[in-house]
Order: structure tokens, then sequence, then C-alpha cells
């Protein structure tokens, strides 16, 4: 078995949690934030819903430079409803799963770099980048925008077994 097949089965997990946090989100909370130095809700949904595609990113180029010399800095694109927003997640996480699934071993453990202004801020195997900076930080988001739900009295859903919303 690949080792893209092989993390299929945490992909698909972690997919399907946070797409549940996501279903969440009620389109007038998109303003909300929790402090003047916070992100909004809508921003994190948004960067939840962008981050499987950098995957697709990862697997299929050498490098992202995040801001460009001679070009425009990357930006999160913005949703401003949930529907939006689970539009672009569900088209994002099927084509990162389906490179995950064809990609080589040998491709996967080709470097990648992030680079600003032509600077490498790291390089890394594929295989890490897709770990790190797409499901861990997808994890870290999602867990983000789970207190978000929580202080706004929206249940939280259940992702390793039930919420206090949900029970036992």
């Amino acid at each position: 078995m690949s080792i893209g097949r092989s993390m299929l089965p945490e992909f698909d997990n972690e997919m399907a949690g946070t797409r549940k946090v996501l279903e969440r989100i009620p389109d007038e909370k998109f303003g909300w934030k929790i402090h003047e130095k916070s992100n909004t809700i809508g921003w994190v949904a948004s960067h939840l819903a962008n981050l499987p595609s950098w995957a697709v990113m990862t697997i299929e180029s050498d490098s992202l430079d995040v801001m460009p010399k001679d070009g425009e800095p990357f930006k999160t694109p913005q949703f401003d409803t949930t529907a939006d927003v689970l539009a672009e997640f569900d088209r994002n996480v099927s084509q990162a799963r389906k490179l995950l699934e064809s990609a080589s071993d040998d491709e996967l453990y080709k470097p990648w770099s992030l680079l600003k202004s032509g600077n490498t801020m790291f390089t890394m195997p594929k295989i890490a980048v897709v770990r790190t900076w797409v499901i861990n930080h997808i994890i870290h988001h999602r867990a983000h925008l789970c207190v978000y739900l929580r202080v706004n009295d929206i249940p939280v859903p259940g992702l390793y077994g039930p919420s206090a919303d949900e029970g036992m």
C-alpha cells in the first residue's frame, strides 16, 4: 500500500469531523469574532474550506511563495455563507483525496518549500507538508472554530466521541 493510500482513513476521518463542525455555523455569525485581534468565524471557516486544496498544491508543485516579489500575496478566499464554505470544502477534500490515493511514494518523498518573497521558510518532504500543514493545520483551526461555537452557545459536534452537547 502506498503512503498516500495509508493516510486515507485518517484523512477521511478528520475531514468528516471538520465538515460536521462547519455545518453548525449559522450564516449570521460569520462576522463574529472573540477578540479584536482574532479572525472572524467566517475567516476561520473560509480558511478551513481552503486548506484541503493545499494538499493538491503540495503534491502538484514543488513550492509556494506566499508573498512573491512581483505578485500578489496569498490570501485565503472568503465565503459569506455556510453553504458556500461547505461547497468549497467538499470540492477541495475530493480533489485532495484523489491525489493522495494516486500519488506515488516517490512523489510524496520529494521536497517541497514554502517561500516568502523568494526566501525559503522551510523545506520538507511533501508527505510531511500534507500531514503538518494540511491535516494538522485543519485540526488546529477546527478546534479554534469549536471554541467559537461553544462561546456562541452553538452545539459542538462530537469528533472523537460525544461532545458535551451530545451526551453519552
